[in-house]
């Protein structure tokens, strides 16, 4: 009898995490050969947020990542840079979920969700406003963006850069590659 419940719990689990890897592979395919330009989740990798350490973020100050799949940098600048409260706004369902997850393992409640479409929020009341998206989409959000936030925002791009404006200032890595982007 235990060794039949064990094997329904195991099955049970194979199940699942099938079933998870299935519908990220989908919605990843989705997104790739989508007509409105939306990318893939991917995580910020540990040698980006080791550069951002040497970012000049304003203590309590506020942020917004648009399209930020599971909230790594923002996580990262909450606890490295004290930030008052960071937005945090997606709509891949995969990322939700596992930044659900994350926030609750890593305890960290100011930062906070929003299922909402990055091309629909209003972005006037942050301080930074932190971008991980592809030339593309960063060329489509270029003019509203600069149009809409605060004088005084500054906009963090990792790894890409706007095509129409110049960088006030570049972070490379040990390799000397550019990598983040500041912007005014």
């Amino acid at each position: 009898m235990k060794n039949i419940l064990l094997i329904i719990i195991v099955i049970f689990i194979l199940l699942f995490i099938l079933v998870i890897s299935v519908c990220y592979l989908c919605n990843t395919f989705r997104l790739l050969f989508s007509k409105t330009k939306k990318a893939p989740y991917v995580s910020t990798f540990d040698r980006h947020l080791t550069i951002m350490k040497q970012l000049k973020i304003k203590k309590n100050a506020t942020m917004v990542d648009l399209g930020c799949g599971d909230g790594k940098a923002l996580r990262f600048f909450s606890k490295e840079h004290q930030l008052k409260s960071a937005d945090w706004f997606d709509i891949n369902p995969y990322a939700i979920v596992k930044w659900r997850c994350l926030n609750k393992y890593y305890k960290i409640w100011n930062v906070q969700l929003y299922k909402k479409n990055l091309f629909d929020v209003d972005i006037k009341k942050y301080d930074y406003i932190y971008l991980y998206l592809w030339e593309s989409q960063l060329a489509i959000m270029e003019d509203r963006i600069r149009e809409t936030k605060k004088a005084d925002t500054i906009i963090i791009s990792n790894s890409f850069k706007f095509s129409k404006h110049k960088p006030f200032e570049v972070y490379k890595n040990d390799k000397w590659v550019s990598t983040i982007y500041l912007y005014k």
